[in-house]
């Protein structure tokens, strides 16, 4: 069978797939790839399901997003929106993979929070793959990068990139975005690990201990101070490590003082938050709250398994 025939069967079949729009299919080894945006994790395995049984014979690799949003499409007078994904890993096989569900971004959300892992390892070519994906949109876009944009040791490289394309990183900073229902202001930090209350490490004993704490604690810091500063009508904490617990559910435990640090949580209970994501628990859960009553999401790309999550901020 040749890579013509594969394909042109393929579209065939998906081609009485009429409702779904936009999606693709190749070949690529002994692997038939689709792409593309649908509105349902049913229909994404519908589709998939129909090039199955189409090519009993050969693997398929689904590579649809889902670009539902996770609360509801009604913004009723005061709310904001806010659309998140993080750990999306880009290189250059990941091209095009989200870009026909950021399409109609702006028709769902006034902003785009990108919370780091941005990259697989750190480097400018996956930068670039960044930029080509999420640069260029209709709505801004705001980033923290992840430690796995730390890797390559060549964050600022990263950095640049991404805000060549117009994308705006934030590392202990804030913005504001101005839409006709208001102000979204964003501080953003990458964050850092250590545990949480009762299971935290401590600044005490070795120099390296305290190095390890001092980071958590400098990142804290900058993100409260980020936080305050912001002049705005809704405030959204953008981090890469997680502020509580609650959003680690499927996580080993044992690795739980390397995904996020209470510190993130105090600052954010501190400065009169209104929304944190965070990325990093692959594992995770999506839903968490500080202990201050603040909303906490997860929006690794792993756990939410589409383009982006929405969430709707209300006006205080």
């Amino acid at each position: 069978m040749t890579h013509e025939y594969w394909e042109a069967e393929t579209q065939r079949a998906l081609a009485e797939e009429a409702a779904e729009l936009g999606i693709e299919a190749f070949r690529r080894d002994e692997v038939i790839i689709v792409a593309g945006e649908v509105e349902s994790e049913a229909r994404r395995q519908a589709v998939e399901e129909r090039i199955t049984r189409q090519f009993p014979s050969v693997r398929v690799l689904n590579e649809i997003v889902v670009a539902r949003m996770t609360e509801p499409a009604e913004v009723p007078d005061g709310a904001l929106r806010v659309a998140a994904v993080g750990d999306v890993h880009m290189d250059q096989d990941v091209v095009g993979r989200y870009r026909p569900a950021l399409a109609s971004l702006a028709e769902r959300a006034d902003v785009l929070l990108l919370a780091g892992d941005l990259t697989r390892h750190g480097t400018p070519d996956e930068a670039r793959c960044v930029a080509t994906e999420f640069g260029g949109l209709d709505v801004p876009v705001i980033a923290v990068l992840g430690n796995h944009d730390y890797h390559s040791d060549a964050e600022a490289d990263v950095t640049a990139i991404l805000k060549e394309a117009g994308i705006e990183v934030l590392e202990g900073a804030g913005t504001v975005v101005s839409t006709g229902r208001g102000r979204i202001g964003v501080a953003g930090v990458k964050g850092f690990g250590g545990g949480f209350a009762g299971r935290c490490a401590t600044a005490f004993g070795e120099p390296e201990t305290k190095a390890f704490v001092h980071t958590a604690e400098r990142s804290a810091d900058s993100l409260a101070k980020a936080l305050r500063a912001l002049d705005c009508d809704v405030r959204v904490a953008l981090t890469h490590y997680a502020p509580v617990p609650d959003t680690l559910h499927g996580e080993p435990l044992e690795i739980y003082p390397f995904l996020g640090s209470h510190l993130l949580g105090e600052a954010i209970d501190a400065t009169g938050t209104d929304l944190a994501v965070h990325g990093h628990a692959h594992a995770g859960c999506e839903r968490g709250t500080t202990p201050g009553g603040v909303r906490v999401r997860n929006v690794a790309h792993p756990v939410i398994r589409q383009a982006y999550s929405v969430f709707r901020v209300e006006r205080q």
